[in-house]
């Protein structure tokens, strides 16, 4: 008796007085399927910390004083349950566990594996709560009231898993068994709600009525009620049948109890008419239902999605959806479905209305660019006067709503202001009412004298006379006054301003017209899919800027669309593509599918070959692998790995030709490849040349080496203004490819510093002095024939790499031919 009556009991009431307060505070998404469970939350948790201490010090007191009690393990269930609203999983689950393998009485096991159930769920391990759930059924034969609990956090676990059918079959398993009022009709909603979500209205109806028995809470049986007017079938409905529900609409905005559920209503209403397709009726009441005097959050972001929707289609007018997709994100929390592709559609809409935004303000002011100084200043004086009326017109009505706010009227939906809206023309929601039922009787005619007849007198053109004299009236008014005519000219000036004159402007502004064509037809085919303006926007972007920076891309964007619809116009763009930028990757691949792989085993294949070339660099045989890396140089192309390839070329030229041409070679590398890792290696490799060069190039006390056990060159020296170098390497060239094919001699020209007039041109490598004779020998009765024997400095002779690097930095042509002719036979 003490121990369940004394500390069980009271530690139980306060447990569950949590749990009511977390019922209570909960805000339920009814334009959801409602929750079985309330989500706890840590404030609600925290806000009742005394009665849960309470609770825990009366269950442990229990267990710690009446230990042989039967109340024992309930009271550990009890301190199972508090650790579990506390977030303190890992302490609950043990406290359950314990229960589970300790206690004799069935009941409390069950009460213990559904709690762990619970515990495992809020903590995220779905797997280990499938495995509990499992147990439950096939181990345990489960007690009435115990099947309850279950069958609900079996709803709550599917509903968590998105498993809407078994949240269905879990919920009716156990409706009729469900005894506390609010429960069931709570229960009885949920299935209404989940049978309207398969389109099984009729049985949604039963299950909403069901809702609606035994006096439950009056927000539940509002959205019952609403949610069965939702499924109303207007499509064969008769006049008096639509008649009837609108005047049901009326009657729940009129309850004053409905108060805070207008916007809902509103909201309904709206599906009801696009269901029976009157779009721009449904947009009103969306409008409407955005301006009610207690608007509730979420519900306000659901009716700028609707009307956001709506703009974007059928409408197609983006810039209203994007402001009302701005709108509803904003509103709407983000737990509500679908509440990222709301999110990625209104940055889409958002960048979609920039780009519009950035056309027309371009071409505009381009336009104006071009009007001559007198029209411009009569564009600049109307523009200034029209943008004062307007703003003069803000005020007024700003003012206006003021003074019906201070007088306790609401002066317009669209204000913060509160009151009692007595007077209709004050109250915009009323205003709003009438004229929808003014359109419902009516149709939809414009606002205007003798509206009811048949035929009217046109006032046009005593309007467009009465703005025109309004406009003349004000610039006069300006004129006159000198303070305003000081502001009006600083206005003037400051628009002036904008206005792109210098060429430098204008480019800039054609510039952002391109790019934003461009992100109009990306926009319009990723983000809006609407292909056919994604192509109107990529043709206009090529026709007025034919020379765009994005001509490549919106070329093979137009290719893409219609590749597979209409072969020939993509045939055409293809062929444009593959004529205005053949080296392109796009190019290449439209020319050949299979370009990616094919480059690829290129590229494996060339390093294989470098590898090969650089094991004989490492080995000292620098001329084989000079040959090698030639070799593979002309043998491919059109390879990434090509400039790896290109710079150990230039390296071995240190080896195989000397300094000078060393350092020519990574010049011209850095030259062709600008940056990379690889340039900035060939950048330290020259700058680590300089000192080195001087003290190679040093005086040693003698102009030529006699070391002739250095690789070998052949240097044929002209003067340019007599011999030609090209017909020097064309007869070189000829003669290696004809006699010497298999030695892949190479051949190059350089011009000397000093004398420019000089050039020489040298072939490489010879391993000996004999080799590089022999061959000198053969291309000596070549070039004698072919010389212009004019040409004084005209010389064939071998020579090593040491002496070569001396000769070219000295330019002694006479001092070496004098040391050839004694060292070289």
């Amino acid at each position: 008796m003490n121990a369940r009556y004394n500390g069980y009991f009271y530690a139980n009431q306060y447990i569950n007085d949590v749990y009511q307060s977390l019922e209570e505070k909960y805000a339920y998404n009814f334009n959801d399927v409602l929750k079985v469970f309330p989500e706890i939350d840590s404030g609600t948790v925290n806000g009742n910390k005394e009665k849960l201490d309470d609770a825990f010090k009366k269950a442990s007191q229990t267990i710690e004083w009446y230990k042989s009690s039967d109340w024992t393990d309930d009271s550990y269930i009890l301190i199972g349950k508090i650790r579990h609203l506390r977030a303190q999983f890992q302490y609950a689950i043990e406290t359950f566990q314990y229960v589970n393998q300790t206690s004799k009485d069935p009941a409390a096991r069950q009460q213990a594996l559904i709690g762990l159930m619970r515990t495992y769920m809020d903590m995220g391990d779905m797997d280990k709560a499938l495995e509990v759930s499992n147990y439950l059924q096939l181990e345990e034969e489960i007690t009435e009231d115990n099947n309850l609990d279950y069958k609900l956090l079996l709803a709550y676990y599917h509903q968590l898993e998105e498993n809407e059918t078994g949240m269905f079959t879990a919920l009716e398993e156990v409706n009729e068994v469900i005894k506390n009022r609010d429960q069931k009709a709570r229960t009885n909603f949920i299935l209404g709600q989940l049978a309207q979500k398969e389109g099984k209205n009729v049985d949604a109806i039963d299950y909403y009525n069901l809702a609606l028995k035994g006096n439950p809470p009056y927000e539940l049986v509002f959205h019952s009620q609403l949610n069965k007017m939702s499924l109303a079938d207007f499509g064969n409905a008769s006049e008096d049948q639509v008649e009837k529900v609108y005047k049901i609409f009326d009657k729940l905005l009129k309850d004053g109890k409905n108060l805070e559920y207008q916007d809902k209503i509103y909201y309904v209403w709206g599906i009801l008419e696009q269901r029976r397709e009157r779009l721009q009726v449904a947009m009103r009441y969306y409008k409407v239902g955005t301006q009610v005097e207690q608007p509730d959050t979420r519900q306000q972001g659901l009716l700028f999605l609707r009307l956001g929707e709506l703009y974007f289609e059928p409408f197609q007018n983006y810039q209203q959806a994007s402001l009302n997709y701005d709108s509803a994100v904003a509103k709407l929390p983000n737990d509500e479905a679908g509440y990222e592709k709301v999110v990625e559609k209104q940055l889409v809409l958002k960048d979609f209305v920039t780009q519009l935004n950035t056309i027309a303000l371009n071409d505009s002011l381009l336009a104006l660019a071009e009007l001559n100084s007198v029209q411009l200043d009569a564009f600049l004086e109307q523009y200034i006067v029209a943008e004062e009326a307007k703003k003069k017109a803000e005020e007024k009505k700003k003012k206006r709503s003021e003074g019906a706010a201070s007088s306790g009227i609401v002066a317009s939906a669209n204000t913060d202001t509160s009151g009692d809206d007595t007077w209709y023309f004050y109250n915009q929601a009323a205003i709003d009412q009438g004229q929808l039922e003014f359109r419902r009787v009516w149709g939809n005619r414009p606002l205007e004298d003798d509206w009811r007849r048949s035929t009217k007198i046109s006032s046009n053109d005593v309007a467009k006379s009465l703005a025109t004299e309004s406009t003349e009236t004000d610039v006069q008014q300006v004129e006159e006054d000198p303070s305003r005519s000081e502001e009006f000219a600083s206005q003037k000036q400051a628009l002036l301003e904008t206005i792109p004159t210098s060429t430098e402007a204008k480019k800039q502004a054609y510039l952002a017209m391109e790019e934003a064509y461009f992100n109009l037809g990306r926009i319009y085919l990723f983000g809006l899919t609407r292909e056919g303006k994604s192509v109107e926007s990529y043709e206009t972007l090529l026709s007025r800027f034919p020379n765009t920076e994005f001509k490549l891309e919106a070329l093979f964007s137009l290719y893409t669309i219609f590749k597979d619809k209409d072969v020939a116009r993509a045939e055409g763009y293809k062929n444009r593509i593959i004529a205005d930028f053949p080296e392109s990757l796009t190019a290449k691949i439209l020319i050949n599918p299979n370009y990616v792989e094919e480059k690829e085993a290129r590229n494996i294949r060339l390093q294989q070959r470098y590898a090969e070339a650089y094991g004989q660099y490492e080995a000292g045989n620098y001329v084989e692998a000079d040959q090698m890396i030639r070799n593979a140089l002309s043998s491919f192309e059109d390879v990434d790995f090509l400039p790896t390839v290109e710079l150990l070329s230039a390296i071995l030229k240190a080896k195989t030709e000397g300094l000078f041409a060393y350092e020519k070679s990574l010049n011209d590398f850095m030259t062709k490849y600008s940056e990379g890792p690889l340039v900035d290696y060939a950048k330290s490799l020259v700058d680590a040349l300089k000192p080195t060069k001087v003290n190679i190039l040093g005086d040693r006390g003698f102009d030529f080496s006699e070391d002739f056990q250095k690789l070998h060159l052949i240097a044929v020296t002209v003067d340019t203004t007599i011999n030609s170098v090209q017909k020097v390497l064309d007869i070189v060239n000829g003669l290696n490819e004809e006699k010497f094919k298999n030695q892949r001699l190479a051949t190059t020209s350089l011009p000397f510093r000093k004398n420019t007039n000089i050039a020489i041109i040298y072939v490489n490598s010879f391993k000996t002095k004999s080799a590089s004779q022999r061959y000198r020998d053969i291309l000596a009765e070549v070039l004698n024939e072919a010389m212009n024997k004019d040409d004084v400095n005209f010389h064939n002779f071998a020579i090593s790499i040491d002496n070569f690097q001396f000769l070219f930095d000295n330019e002694k042509i006479e001092a070496y031919k004098a040391f050839h002719e004694k060292f070289y036979k």
